[in-house]
């Protein structure tokens, strides 16, 4: 399988480059004559720019309205909103648009794209657009400006900002005698919390409450938690010139282990969780994004949903995530999508986005602004989010990690889901990686 995914791999990014060279699109295009002029923007005749984005739930209601106010305050840019799937998803979806002509005009990325996508010429260099509106780079949070960068050029701005948290039900901690004000900070400790949570109610030998839940299968974003326990004990992906894959070490066999301990031998944690399980009671604690904070404040109540940071192996550490926003080349009007996604990443709307999704902001300026200080003292569990910040940790930005990263994810999937030593899968992924350097 991860033979398969490298060979797809580097055939897509040896093809790729020709295909979307001229425009994005498979054939040469005409360029598109780029109004640069300052202020306002709008378009001489109607124009409908098409939005690809991967939101849902509570998440994607505050995003439609946010995009039916921009429609409202400008008439004459019409915005299709298209669901693309999951991130993992969507990615497969996008690069096979662009390699077909069929890519829309704007899209929401993960953080880490950026470099993948500029290096096959999908994406616009928005500097100039940068440049002619004023949007200040120097006020973004240093994790957002980092994710927008590649080569010295900007291709991407920030939209959502988060890292990852644990989430615990205060409930569920007092039914099992445990301090709801005194959540676990360690591996140890998140162990010994799970099997304290870990309830069979009606001694059938079927669990119904799982003392943890998360993301284990690849296609859902596993890596991305992984990565957290894989630093958490001081793991490096790459060698320091940022040619080999180094993640085949100590490091990456006990972050393997903790998921595979806390599945097979302490089992705390079930195969088949999900997102679900937390939102509704059949597990009580998760790892999730802390993005996700506002959708569990409506259906768990928000004096009932805890959180901490990540608890920590022999370092603490977590990992920056969110969402990007990007001009696919071939754009139909690229000063109209710039005028949408500049209004979009505004410290406006970040402010509102961050406040009712949980999200961080990727704003110097949001922190500062009395709305959301006053939004920090009513809730104590965002001051404990933005401290997660400090452990932090941003994903290389190179081109070969989007694909590394999922050859990882397969091979940690095989080894938790298999019940496996990962040394040997994590070897092979080792070398499956360095083929993409």
């Amino acid at each position: 399988m991860m033979k398969k995914i490298v060979m797809t791999v580097l055939i897509l990014l040896l093809l790729l480059p020709a295909m979307v060279f001229a425009g994005g699109r498979a054939e040469a295009e005409e360029p598109v004559e780029v109004d640069l002029t300052e202020g306002k923007y709008s378009p001489e005749e109607k124009v409908t720019l098409e939005f690809w984005h991967s939101y849902t739930g509570p998440r994607a209601k505050l995003f439609e309205t946010l995009i039916g106010e921009f429609m409202e305050a400008n008439p004459m840019i019409e915005v299709k909103l298209t669901y693309g799937g999951s991130l993992h998803v969507m990615r497969d979806k996008l690069m096979t648009a662009i390699a077909g002509n069929a890519a829309p005009d704007v899209a929401e990325i993960d953080s880490f794209w950026t470099p993948f996508l500029a290096e096959a010429n999908a994406l616009y260099d928005v500097k100039p657009f940068i440049e002619a509106s004023g949007y200040n780079q120097g006020d973004l949070v240093e994790a957002s400006l980092q994710s927008t960068q590649y080569k010295g050029q900007s291709f991407s701005i920030p939209f959502n900002l988060s890292n990852i948290v644990l989430y615990y039900n205060k409930a569920k901690f007092k039914e099992a005698g445990l301090d709801p004000a005194v959540p676990p900070t360690t591996w140890e400790e998140l162990i010994e919390y799970g099997k304290k949570l870990t309830v069979d109610k009606n001694n059938d030998g079927v669990i119904d409450q799982w003392g943890l839940a998360m993301p284990l299968k690849a296609n859902f974003g596993a890596v991305w938690y992984w990565l957290a326990h894989f630093w958490q004990q001081e793991g490096q992906l790459f060698n320091a010139e940022l040619t080999e894959a180094t993640f085949n070490s100590p490091a990456g066999v006990a972050a393997t282990n903790l998921w595979r301990d806390m599945v097979w031998k302490h089992k705390i944690l079930s195969l088949s969780t999900g997102f679900a399980d937390f939102s509704a009671g059949n597990a009580a604690m998760e790892y999730s994004s802390s993005s996700t904070y506002g959708g569990y404040k409506d259906s768990l109540g928000r004096a009932n949903v805890g959180v901490t940071t990540a608890p920590k192996g022999l370092v603490e550490a977590s990992v920056s995530g969110g969402g990007n926003l990007a001009i696919l080349q071939g754009s139909k009007d690229p000063r109209a999508a710039w005028e949408l996604i500049y209004w979009l990443g505004s410290p406006e709307v970040n402010t509102r986005w961050c406040i009712v999704t949980g999200a961080l902001p990727v704003w110097k300026t949001v922190l500062e602004t009395q709305e959301y200080k006053d939004y920090m003292i009513s809730d104590p569990n965002v001051e404990i989010m933005l401290a997660g910040l400090d452990s932090t940790i941003v994903r290389p930005n190179i081109a070969q990690y989007s694909d590394a990263s999922r050859i990882i994810a397969e091979a940690v999937e095989k080894a938790v889901f298999e019940n496996l030593d990962p040394k040997p899968l994590l070897d092979q992924a080792k070398k499956d990686v360095d083929a993409l350097f």
